[in-house]
C-alpha cells in the first residue's frame, strides 16, 4: 500500500510514499515552490495490495487538502501540555 503523487500535465509520477501525510508534505513544498496554480498539475493516488489504485484528490482539493492536513498537525502541536516544560523535577 502506498500512495502515488503525479504530475498530470507531463504524465510522469513525481515519487511514492507510504503515507498520505507524506505526500501531502510534498505537495505543500511543490505548490510553496512554484505557486498555487501549480496545483492544477498534480494527482495524488492510493494504491492498495491488489495493485487497485483510487484517486485521493487532484488540482485545487488537492491544495486543500493539503493545507487542511497542515493546519491539523499544527493544532495537534498548540494543544500539546507544555506546563511542565522548563520545570526542575524535584527527585
Amino acid at each position: 500500500m502506498f500512495y502515488e503523487l503525479w504530475d498530470v500535465e507531463s504524465g510522469n509520477i513525481v515519487n511514492t510514499y507510504d503515507t498520505e501525510a507524506q505526500a501531502l508534505a510534498v505537495v505543500r513544498g511543490l505548490l510553496a515552490l512554484n505557486g498555487p496554480e501549480y496545483a492544477d498539475a498534480l494527482s495524488l493516488s492510493f494504491e492498495d495490495n491488489d495493485e487497485e489504485s483510487t484517486l485521493v484528490a487532484e488540482g485545487s482539493d488537492l491544495a486543500q487538502r493539503a493545507a487542511s492536513a497542515e493546519q491539523v498537525r499544527h493544532s495537534r502541536v498548540d494543544e500539546t501540555d507544555t506546563s511542565d516544560l522548563g520545570r526542575r523535577r524535584a527527585g
